[in-house]
């Protein structure tokens, strides 16, 4: 009977953990981006830039995950994964004064849970260290919205601002100075946009919105904004890569601003691709490497 109330216990302390990542270092930025499916599957991506260069990084998922990747910007990482129910990734790397950013991806199905007619989706991206600077992103599934927020147990922080790519919407949240006993967790309780929609609407409210975007579209395209209200919508990373591309004199070698910012390159290349779909950049292929030119056009008051 002792034995089965330890066991108990170990397991109930696991469950409250939920996902608890280990880190032996302070973190200067830690960016986590989640990619979400309509069968529950998440994609999850961090990115973690260390005070100092570190040898390891070990994390405890409690779920099953697979596609495990992990690199730096300083070379080559080796990461194992063991466990089932519960997973440990554990990583090896040489990270360098200068190149002090690791990335990870996995997929898990262990996030999501489905509660009849809702999904709530969790993520524990606690470290147990000081952090200076932390984003997370959740991207819905297409044809999924936002549910009533009151309705989850546990209430996440409000995030920074909510859009949309024109298909799926994503959440955004930006946080500064995380002390090692503060939690850092977001949680997303989302529904079936149908869920709230009678059916035979559904077609003239889709019909209104894209009249609605097009023609916001179309006007900011042949309109000037200032470039306050751009930067105010721009998450962390993004200003940081605009600011080293406007220091630059507006145009910039790819190379120079992965070097400038100290991030991976698979980052830079994620935050660019951002700046790219929004018009803010302009992305220039030259041979095996790209030049960034800012859109000056954006940037000029009114």
């Amino acid at each position: 009977m002792k034995l089965f109330q330890i066991v108990s216990v170990a397991v109930l302390i696991v469950s409250v953990l939920y996902f608890t990542p280990k880190a032996y270092a302070q973190i200067q930025f830690y960016d986590a981006d989640a990619d979400l499916a309509s069968n529950g599957n998440a994609k999850i991506k961090l990115t973690i830039n260390f005070v100092n260069p570190e040898t390891e990084f070990q994390m405890t998922v409690l779920g099953a995950v697979k596609n495990v990747n992990a690199s730096t910007n300083s070379g080559p990482v080796a990461c194992t994964t063991t466990g089932g129910a519960a997973s440990i990734i554990n990583c090896k790397m040489s990270l360098t004064p200068d190149r002090r950013t690791f990335d990870l991806s996995f997929e898990t199905q262990d996030f999501a849970k489905n509660l009849g007619d809702r999904n709530l989706f969790t993520i524990d991206l606690s470290l147990g260290q000081d952090i200076s600077a932390a984003s997370a992103t959740v991207k819905l599934p297409e044809g999924y919205a936002l549910a009533n927020t009151s309705l989850i147990p546990a209430a996440s922080p409000t995030p920074s601002n909510i859009v949309s790519d024109g298909r799926r919407i994503i959440i955004n949240w930006n946080f500064q100075n995380i002390k090692a006993d503060q939690s850092f967790r977001v949680q997303t309780l989302y529904e079936p946009i149908e869920n709230n929609i009678p059916t035979n609407i559904i077609s003239i409210i889709v019909t209104l919105v894209l009249v609605i975007v097009g023609g916001a579209f179309f006007y900011f395209r042949r309109s000037k904004q200032p470039k306050e209200v751009i930067l105010s919508v721009l998450d962390d990373f993004e200003k940081r890569i605009v600011e080293v591309i406007t220091a630059a004199g507006g145009e910039i070698n790819q190379r120079r601003v992965v070097q400038e910012t100290n991030l991976s390159k698979a980052k830079v290349s994620r935050v660019i691709k951002r700046l790219q779909e929004r018009g803010l950049i302009e992305v220039i292929h030259l041979g095996r490497t790209n030049k960034l030119k800012l859109a000056h056009k954006k940037f000029e008051g009114k």
